[in-house]
């Protein structure tokens, strides 16, 4: 007989909410408790918070009724901007005390430092937010303005005259940073609190997870060498939900082309999410150490050609229609894999080039250069389906992380990811 876990779901949103909905109808495990940070769900009883009859077990917005929880695993799905504010530190908690972690959001490879990681001086990460370009309703006007203030104080310390002061400069935005910004914990943070906890972290979904660490990386196994690594992502957002990143206007789409480049705030947020994919494929594939890989990043906007309604956002013609992103990985001056993205809203909008899924909802290219030759895969989806089925990304991304509880539960302690090498079973005669 299988053993139920038990289940704590964080974030009940788009995927939480999945994540809930399914567990709840499984065998497997028995949801003990949600953690929702909208005051209206708080102490509603978490089946029908996600359409279901009562259950008899209430959600709460109290971090620490959560952590009080006996609990074998937290299925962990707060939204991209959480991961700006603060989120490292939730999960920190959530391990040191005694539970695993599986999560959507940017823990596919931990040792991977991006440029909010607190081992980043605080000036270069300054300089950085400084030039982040923002739109739509997150950030809000507050931290807009933040931005802005910031930009004049940063060309102020990196002018000339502020050369003797900078290093008090330096000392003070180190002790006061994490107040107003807090910058991303480093993997030996989270290695440190998986073993005070003696419990695991795993990230996983459909990509960075499944499509990268799972189907690239076994694909590359048919190859006597890899040298380099191409994937393409194409997705039709127009079926996303609305509140998702915060909206597709905080994504950039809707508004004017020069508002969106590779310093907005939707570049710099998919950094958590690209580099650990780079960081993975540069350590399965060429022994490589997250210290020694390189990202470089390229994000352009391409204008609508027809006025799009999706959600709350509306998208007229000449204005961002769709949003190009890549991700280069280089090992010294060696490229060895480049990740793109390319979203656009409404399938009038998309922006296939030769190499692209053939299809306007989207679909995956997978690219494979080595010996003894080359391996091209992609998979498209219909262009019937409805401009682009959020649901299915939705699904396979809950699917991912709930089929993995018991092997993360069972796992040593620490972070962990996916194990390609090769496994058997009896065969049943």
């Amino acid at each position: 007989m299988r053993r139920r876990h038990k289940l704590i779901i964080w974030g009940p949103g788009d995927m939480g909410g999945q994540a809930l909905r399914t567990a709840l109808a499984s065998p497997d495990f028995d949801v003990v408790g949600v953690k929702v940070f909208s005051p209206h769900k708080d102490g509603v009883d978490i089946g029908e918070l996600v359409g279901l009859p009562a259950v008899g077990v209430t959600a709460t917005t109290d971090k620490q009724a959560i952590l009080d929880l006996e609990a074998d695993c937290v299925i962990h799905t707060p939204t991209t901007p959480a991961l700006m504010k603060g989120a490292d530190d939730d999960v920190i908690d959530l391990l040191e005390s005694g539970k695993n972690v599986v999560s959507a959001a940017s823990y596919h490879n931990v040792s991977m430092a991006n440029w909010l990681t607190e081992s980043r001086p605080p000036l270069d990460i300054l300089r950085t937010l400084a030039t982040m370009r923002t739109t739509g309703a997150v950030p809000g006007p507050q931290e807009r303005q933040a931005i802005t203030a910031l930009r004049w104080a940063m060309r102020a310390v990196d002018s000339p005259l502020a050369a003797p002061v900078r290093p008090l400069v330096q000392t003070f935005a180190d002790k006061s940073m994490d107040r107003a910004v807090p910058r991303r914990r480093t993997g030996e943070r989270i290695q440190q609190a998986c073993l005070r906890g003696g419990v695991s972290l795993h990230g996983t979904g459909l990509h960075p997870g499944l499509m990268v660490e799972q189907v690239v990386l076994r694909l590359a196994g048919l190859l006597d060498e890899v040298r380099e690594v191409g994937f393409l992502e194409v997705g039709d957002l127009s079926a996303a939900p609305d509140g998702m990143w915060g909206g597709l206007s905080s994504l950039g789409f809707g508004t004017e082309l020069s508002a969106v480049n590779s310093d907005h705030a939707i570049a710099l947020a998919q950094h958590f999410y690209f580099d650990a994919v780079l960081g993975n494929v540069a350590h399965a594939l060429f022994g490589a150490h997250s210290r020694d890989v390189r990202v470089e990043r390229h994000v352009y906007p391409v204008p609508a050609r027809v006025e799009v309604t999706a959600g709350g956002t509306v998208i007229r013609p000449g204005t961002v229609g769709a949003i190009h992103m890549t991700y280069r990985g280089y090992l010294g001056d060696r490229l060895f894999m480049t990740n793109e993205e390319c979203w656009h809203v409404g399938p009038g909008n998309a922006h296939l080039g030769p190499d692209h899924p053939d299809s306007h909802t989207g679909g995956h290219v997978i690219r494979l250069d080595g010996l003894p030759g080359r391996i091209d895969m992609r998979n498209v989806a219909a262009d019937d389906a409805g401009g682009g089925d959020w649901s299915a990304v939705t699904h396979i991304s809950v699917k991912a992380m709930l089929d993995i509880v018991a092997a993360v539960c069972a796992a040593p302690p620490g972070a962990v990811i996916a194990d390609l090498s090769p496994r058997y079973q009896l065969e049943a005669l």
